[in-house]
Order: C-alpha cells, then structure tokens, then sequence
C-alpha cells in the first residue's frame, strides 16, 4: 500500500470507500450498457430497432466520462508522506541514448520488412496470381508464426552473446527474407505454397523486437525504462512506412534491370499499369546493410556476465511472464492484426460504400501510426502514474471499442469505423508502452528473458485475429464477430490487471 492510499484511508476512511464504491458501479453501468448496444446492433443487422443504439452507444461514453472524471475527486489526505525515490545511477548517459536512437531505427526497419507483405498481397489478384482471399489473410498472418516463436530465443540471444553482436546479427538476417520475397513474386505461376513460405521466414523481421527491446532494457536505469522502451517502440512505425511505401517503390523500376521485369496490374478503371512488385522487398536491402553498420560501429556490448539460455528459460516457472504475456497478446496483438489485415478489411467491407470503395492503402497506414504515436506515451505515463492504472484505462477503451464497431460495419458507416479503429489503436498503443513497464518493475533481473517470452505471446495475438476476421467475413458477411470477441477478450485481460497490476494490497502493485 502506498503512503498516499494509507494517509488517505486514515483521513477519510468512510468517504474514500463510498467514492471507490461509486466508480465501480459507474464501470459495471457501463459494461451493461455495451452488451445492451452490442444487442441492439445484432437486432438491427436483423432488422430491428434502430433507434436505440445511439443513445445507448452515447450514455455509455457519458458514463465512461463520469467515472473517469470522478478519480479527480476522490478525498485528498490531511497529511501525506512525502517519499523521494532514490536516485539511481545513470554513468553511460550518452551511450544509452544513441544506442536507443540507433535500436529503434533497427527496428522500424524490422518491421517494414514483416509487414511488407500486408501490402503486397492486396495486389497479388490483378497482377495475375491465382490466390483467393482467405490465402491472401493467410499471407498477411503467417509472418507473425515465425515472428513469434523466434522472440523467446532471440530475447535471451542479448544477455547470452552480448547486445552489439546480437541485434547486428538479427539485422543482417532481414536480408533473406527480402532477396528471397524479391523473387517469387516476379512471376505470376509462383505457386501459392512458395509465397507462402517466403510469408512465414519475413516473420524473422519481428522477432528482431526481442532483442532490440532487450538491449534497450540492458542500459537504462529502472526509473526510465518505461520512457525508453516506449520510444524504441516507435520502430512500429515501420508499418506504416511499407504500407505507405511499397505502393509507390512498385510502380518504377528502381534498380534497372539487376531488379528484373514489371508485371501488368489490371486497374479497377480499365487498363493495365507496369509494376514491380519486387521492389517491396529489395528497397530495403541498403537500409538493412546501413543500419547493421551503424549497429556495429555506433554501439557496444554491455559489460555483463554471460548467462546460459536454460537459466534464462527459468521465467517461463513464474505466474507474472504469462499474466504479463496476456495483457500484451491483447495490446499488441490488436495492434499487429490491426495494421495486417485492416487493407483487407476496408477492401472487403465498404466495397460498396457511396461515392465508391475507400482506396485501403490510404487509410490503413494510419491506424498503425497512431499506436505507435501513442506508445512512449503510454510508457511515459506508467513511469509517472503507474503501470496497472494506465494499462487498465488503455484495456478499458479497447473494449468499449470493440463493441462499438458493430454500430459502423456498413457500406455507409466508413467515417465511423476508421474513427473508432483509429481510438482502438491509440489505446493498443498506448497499453503497449505501460505493460513494458510492468516488466523490469516485476522482474528486473531477468527482463530480457521476459520480453522474448511476452513478446512471443503477444505477437501470437496478431496471428489468429486476421485469420478469424476472413473467416467471419466469409461465414456471416461481416467481421462484427470478431470485434466483439475482441472486447470480450479485453474485459477478462482488465480482470487480470486489475488483480495483480492495480489492486490494493498485491504485492506487485506498480
């Protein structure tokens, strides 16, 4: 229990009770007010009344308002224990900063490389491949396979082989992927099981998260770390940079004809367009040759004792890796199926929206961009409020969310729906940089062994959602069913918080 909460319970014991008692019941109002919106859409997809799902949609967001808005007024104490964490020391200052500029470089370029095939797969049809749209959700999601079980060993690859020679290393191995991905799609008889595997080996773009967040975890003090790896999480920027790159890098021939021929792209309008579909994977070959130097030359191992993997591998015994790992497969996960399959979802959805089909590689860009914005937001908050408090409002919008996007799933509802994806993943964004934070806080010693593990899992919560998206969409028409799991997801992960991360009197309370 923090000195504040014990001096105020000794000054207002019965007021603070009451108070807390009312922001509970405003919250479960709220969570009964969703179900009730949740039903009201289901009835008018049926053709039902229409009528009340507005007021429930904005008396819920009022309620929301009201609870949020009375934190501000609980009792404050008479006298309150003013405590002043000790300083802690801080001697390679300038070192960590650049090693955190050059890591979070590293790894938006990572993850350019695993999401470039979010945007070559949308158009892979018109340019003669025979692929249906579930294998083209399958191209999109099967990158994360890899991504994700490479995460646990590439985690503990830092404190094993020292953190310069590690993320060089897992930065020179992006050029695989991308020699490999620049080649098949060239022809349009490339079988769909060679696009595919090629699909999968990107995924080891994302385990380089790993070992970048590790790194970063190796050279800041415990009071920064949240600040720090928020901002290293910026390197999620890099999907929207190949979201909003690829399509311009295909349409010239950038690199003559060492990059080899153009394809004919059948245009909505008529006509054909030359492009190159090659040039998604090859743009990135200098940068990945760049970035590997500037890892070597601008950085250096941290000075520490080499530790096995099995001795790190002893996380996986304890109950907060997986608790964490949960929280993280939501906000992260939503995050990585957001930017994967969101193309895929406009391009489905409002094909027949007025005024013509929404162009998804305009939009689409922006949603990751926003959750990467909004992480070292989320870390810098947790640093200053708390871990469990800010990942509890973050998990919170996501499930209001949720349940609200079954009131924007038609053709003439598009503003409404990117308007509330864009706050879903403001708030993913924003719980991503606060569960980092729980980490170090909860496991110190071994935070990179635990990032790899958390990361893992979390990534595995990008995996499933775009695969369940294309089959409700093929099932029922409309993905309004994966959204709502999303939000059901979302209540039992602010279950897990609030118990462990939040509540009075646990001891890992942050």
């Amino acid at each position: 229990m923090t000195d504040f909460r014990r001096a105020q319970e000794q000054s207002h014991p019965s007021k603070t009770n009451t108070v807390l008692l009312g922001v509970i019941l405003l919250l479960v109002l709220i969570v009964s007010l969703q179900v009730w919106l949740l039903t009201a859409g289901l009835n008018t997809a049926l053709g039902g009344d229409r009528s009340i799902v507005w007021p429930a949609f904005q008396a819920s967001l009022v309620l929301f308002l009201a609870g949020a808005a009375s934190l501000r007024y609980l009792p404050r104490p008479i006298r309150a224990v003013a405590a002043r964490p000790a300083a802690e020391a801080f001697p390679d200052a300038a070192l960590a900063w650049r090693t955190l500029a050059i890591s979070a470089v590293s790894l938006t370029l990572a993850f350019s490389v695993w999401f470039m095939w979010s945007a070559i797969a949308i158009k892979l049809p018109d340019a003669g491949f025979r692929i249906s749209p579930s294998q083209r959700f399958w191209l999109t999601a099967t990158p994360v396979i890899l991504g994700s079980l490479l995460r646990i060993p590439y985690g503990v690859f830092v404190s094993r082989f020292g953190s310069r020679r590690s993320l060089a290393a897992v930065t020179l191995l992006l050029l695989v992927p991308c020699i490999g991905t620049g080649i098949a799609v060239q022809d349009p008889t490339t079988p769909f099981g060679v696009l595919l595997f090629w699909s999968a080996v990107t995924g080891i773009a994302g385990a380089n998260f790993a070992t970048s967040m590790a790194v970063v975890t190796l050279w800041f003090p415990k009071s920064k770390q949240g600040s720090a790896l928020g901002i290293n999480g910026l390197g999620n920027l890099g999907v929207t940079v190949a979201q909003l790159l690829v399509p311009v890098v295909i349409a010239a021939g950038l690199f003559g004809a060492l990059g080899g021929g153009s394809l004919s792209l059948r245009l909505k309008a008529g006509g054909t367009q030359a492009v190159w579909l090659q040039n998604a994977a090859f743009v990135w070959i200098p940068v990945i040759l760049l970035c590997t130097a500037a890892v070597w030359f601008g950085t250096r191992d941290f000075p520490m004792k080499p530790k096995t993997i099995a001795s790190q591998l002893g996380v996986a015994r304890d109950l907060h890796t997986w608790t964490i790992s949960a929280l993280y497969f939501l906000t992260f996960g939503c995050f990585v199926a957001m930017g994967a399959s969101l193309p895929l979802i406009i391009q489905s959805v409002f094909a027949d929206a007025p005024g013509g089909a929404p162009s998804p590689l305009l939009y689409a860009p922006f949603a990751p961009l926003v959750a990467t914005l909004l992480r070292p937001v989320g870390g810098w908050a947790a640093d200053r409020f708390g871990a469990g408090r800010m990942t509890a409002i973050a998990i919170g919008v996501m499930a209001v969310g949720g349940f609200s996007l079954s009131r924007f799933l038609r053709p003439d509802s598009f503003d409404g729906f990117f308007a509330t994806i864009l706050v879903i993943c403001a708030a993913s964004g924003f719980g991503n940089g606060s569960v980092f934070k729980i980490i170090p806080t909860v496991n110190p010693r071994e935070a990179g062994a635990v990032i790899g593990i958390v990361s893992c899992v979390g990534a595995f919560g990008g995996f499933f959602p775009p695969l369940f998206l294309g089959w409700c969409i093929e099932r029922f028409g409309s993905p309004a069913w994966a959204y709502t799991a999303m939000a059901v997801v979302a209540l039992g992960a602010l279950a897990v918080n609030g118990w462990f991360y939040q509540r009075e009197g646990s001891p890992t309370r942050c």
